[in-house]
């Protein structure tokens, strides 16, 4: 069986599980993820849909799955994850993944407009800064997953923790992405931005098609359809003049809003909807 096809199944046997049992299973897939990132996806995914098999089993039988399984979860998981060896192709995805992503997000906005340079070693620099705080991050969320607070915090004191981490994180991205210059630098003026634009509407449309669950990434795909539609424009010589009037200017900064809106729109409800399909 597939990676993707063992996690489709995962997520419908889970909904089979008792209330009690899907939190104990829940944790448990969620620590194993976050702890196996660097190990083979393909068994971390085999060994969770076994673990989730078993579990049914017993439930058939009336037992929990504390009283089946006896140890703790997280004792399990790290039972499982000290045989399975780190993998160098999973962690190279995983850089990847972080570093397409960020580039992505950061060329795009930047490929829709024209006459400046764009710094590829900042952004590398800054990819790999973004790589390291995802890796703590998760890192993180793995060792406080069976940690149990003693204290309830303040819903709004909780707000303002998560802001000021999110400040924390991003604070020194755009630190780099306005101080640091390399030597990296292209000008992706005319043809070749426009090339730049097909071939990463290529990447993205292969990685799209590759997953399973396209919903929340359905918003990302038109964005970066628009504003690379946006960007091919501004390079094409019977619109570029257009475009830098004033006039042209301003039907171009309202198009980039009207896109961001409609992004944000789309977000909004695809999360919606994967809520009600969940409480459903």
């Amino acid at each position: 069986m597939k990676t993707h096809e063992m996690i489709a199944e995962n997520n419908r046997l889970r909904e089979l599980l008792t209330i009690e049992n899907k939190v104990y299973y829940e944790n448990l897939l969620l620590y194993v993820r976050l702890e196996g990132m660097m190990r083979d996806e393909g068994k971390i995914e085999s060994f969770l849909l076994e673990v989730l098999q078993d579990m049914l089993a017993a439930q058939k039988d009336g037992l929990s799955a504390k009283a089946y399984f006896g140890k703790t979860p997280k004792a399990i998981a790290d039972d499982y994850l000290s045989v399975l060896p780190r993998s160098i192709w999973e962690g190279v995805k995983l850089v990847m993944i972080v570093l397409v992503s960020y580039l992505g997000s950061s060329l795009f906005p930047t490929l829709t407009t024209t006459g400046r340079s764009i710094d590829v070693g900042s952004l590398m620099v800054a990819g790999v800064y973004l790589f390291v705080v995802v890796m703590i991050l998760f890192k993180y969320m793995a060792t406080t997953i069976y940690q149990l607070s003693v204290r309830r915090i303040n819903k709004w004191f909780r707000y303002m923790i998560f802001a000021g981490i999110g400040i924390g994180v991003f604070l020194p991205l755009y630190s780099i992405s306005q101080w640091i210059k390399t030597p990296l630098q292209i000008n992706l003026d005319g043809i070749l931005g426009i090339v730049v634009i097909v071939v990463a509407w290529l990447i993205g449309l292969y990685f799209y098609l590759k997953i399973s669950d396209k919903q929340m990434w359905t918003p990302f795909v038109f964005a970066a359809f628009m504003l690379g539609m946006m960007g091919i424009a501004a390079r094409l010589p019977s619109l570029s003049g257009l475009i830098n009037l004033k006039f042209g200017r301003y039907i171009y900064a309202g198009l980039m809003i009207l896109v961001m809106v409609i992004f944000y729109l789309m977000s909004y409800f695809a999360s919606k909807k994967i809520k009600k399909e969940e409480n459903n």
